[in-house]
């Protein structure tokens, strides 16, 4: 019985380690910026009252003033889309996300990461003016780069 409480107390210890790595290494989220084209002078800019959802999930963000925004895309679909809306008077848009998917493996304690290579993005152009797909490779929430920047001509 002490032998079998020794080797549990050795597997608690050698696992707790790993799994604060596991939160950082297993998160792929989509970094998307904003950027207000004005009479050909581009800025970033901080839109007032973004609201930001996944079509059928919970909000990920519900308005709060921002200049980019990071969201997970399906890691069981090869496509999603959102709902975006940059402020109270604007008609919202919608971006839909086209991806191809493959599993990581970070480690035995951690387990796989979805990893994403985006091969579309759609969007209806109410407030949006146009977008550029920056870095198509989603494999890390750490990267500075925004996967997806969106222009708006207000």
């Amino acid at each position: 019985m002490k032998y079998f409480i020794f080797l549990l107390l050795i597997a608690a210890v050698a696992c707790s380690d790993e799994t604060k790595f596991c939160d950082q290494a297993l998160s792929t989220d989509t970094h998307m910026r904003f950027i207000r084209d004005s009479l050909g002078f581009r800025r970033d800019t901080i839109m007032s009252k973004v609201t930001l959802y996944a079509l059928g999930r919970d909000s990920i963000y519900k308005q709060q003033a921002v200049s980019d925004v990071f969201f997970a895309l399906s890691p069981v679909a090869d496509s999603s889309r959102f709902y975006l809306k940059v402020d109270s008077i604007s008609d919202p848009d919608t971006l839909t996300f086209r991806y191809s998917r493959s599993q990581h493996f970070i480690s035995p304690g951690c387990g796989f990461s979805t990893f994403f290579s985006l091969d579309t993005v759609i969007t209806t152009q109410h407030t949006i003016q146009s977008l550029l797909i920056n870095q198509k490779d989603i494999t890390s929430t750490t990267n500075d780069t925004a996967h997806i920047t969106l222009y708006f001509g207000f």
